[in-house]
């Protein structure tokens, strides 16, 4: 792909990199490269641009796949800027010498079949592309795990946690300028966070490298949160279980996740419930089961149990003269409900040899 740069590489990862790998390099390249971080270093502000374009495009996994079937093509980009697959050089094709796209419309050419859209979201084609493919982006969803008991998961009810999380600076209000200080408009972004650069033939949105992708100018920054207009902070939240959640079950809470960009909508946390195993009853959806150990002469001779129910209360099972090992008895409707629905209670009765045939034996070992 020559002349153009190699997103992957500019990561530090490899083409078969999942999302989620991708993503993970490049908020610890951010993080380490970002201008915040590096005041008046040259080098680190390039190296953050070209992270960010580089992100811009293999975040995304609809441009991302676009990318990868870019980079099949070969051939690339030719000395003069045109691209040439095949070795066919479109700047003969439009005649103009100025722009070698100036004229041809990749969405409705047949010459490419599927690949017009491709070009379409590469090379700037105009405001009117941009303002379609550019814009404001919502913020992402925080991931958090909460542990629940036993009882909790099966009656529902509320509980409260606690978990850091980025909030609004409070020295700032979340504007990143020092209280009393002056805010302008960028003036080569016109606020809107991104600009269009040019790259070997490509046209790319990224981070606008005077704001740093602010929309603002913030000639100085807030003590406390350096500019960005977020600070760490512990914060407790409440939230309202459900009767019947599983393990695994998730609950969502609109709008407590990261801040949107350019005036977008804050992402959700998603809360993921992990459940506390319970010392005498287990579950399979919404049946729930438990053991109890009965003496030997009393199952041979029959005899009635008092049996715990998840519901809090006790209920008496008849045992049958006779009874073997592992017998399950099931106790209709006394399993959790949810969702309309009540499953029941499996009670398997465990056979014990009798304390007194033990003691019998030794004493006739004895003898």
């Amino acid at each position: 792909m020559t002349g153009a740069k190699d997103f992957y590489k500019i990561l530090g990862v490899n083409d078969s990199a999942s999302g989620d790998e991708i993503k993970k390099a490049y908020r610890k390249l951010a993080k380490e490269y970002h201008p915040d971080a590096n005041p008046g270093n040259k080098a680190a502000e390039e190296r953050f641009k070209e992270i960010s374009e580089a992100y811009e495009v293999l975040g995304d996994s609809k441009k991302r796949q676009q990318y990868d079937q870019f980079r099949k093509y070969g051939g690339g980009f030719g000395g003069g800027g045109g691209f040439r697959p095949g070795g066919f050089d479109f700047r003969n094709f439009s005649g103009s010498g100025q722009s070698p796209f100036e004229g041809i419309h990749f969405e409705s050419s047949d010459l490419f079949g599927g690949l017009g859209d491709l070009f379409s979201q590469f090379f700037d084609f105009g405001a009117r592309s941009r303002q379609r493919r550019y814009g404001p982006r919502r913020g992402e969803d925080v991931h958090v795990h909460l542990t629940i008991p036993f009882d909790l998961a099966v009656r529902g009810g509320k509980t409260s946690f606690s978990t850091e999380k980025e909030k609004v600076c409070p020295a700032c209000d979340g504007g990143g300028a020092k209280p009393g200080s002056q805010v302008s408009t960028c003036p080569d972004c016109q606020g809107r966070g991104t600009v269009i650069m040019g790259q070997g033939g490509f046209g790319i949105s990224r981070p606008c490298p005077k704001c740093y992708g602010r929309g603002q100018i913030i000639a100085n920054p807030c003590d406390k949160c350096g500019g960005s207009g977020q600070v760490m902070g512990r914060r407790t939240y409440t939230v309202k279980i459900p009767s019947g959640i599983e393990d695994g079950g998730q609950i969502r809470l609109k709008g407590e996740g990261q801040k949107g960009i350019a005036g977008a909508g804050t992402g959700d946390m998603i809360v993921e419930i992990k459940i506390q195993p319970h010392r005498f009853f287990t579950r399979k959806k919404n049946d729930i089961y438990c053991q109890v150990h009965l003496d030997s002469q009393k199952a041979a001779a029959g005899t009635k149990i008092r049996v715990k129910t998840i519901h809090g209360g006790k209920v008496d099972v008849k045992i049958p003269s006779g009874m073997q090992d592992g017998a399950t008895f099931r106790l209709k409707g006394l399993g959790i409900e949810r969702k309309a629905k009540k499953g029941d209670q499996f009670v398997t009765v465990r056979i014990q040899e009798s304390k007194n045939r033990k003691e019998k034996e030794k004493v006739n070992e004895a003898l």
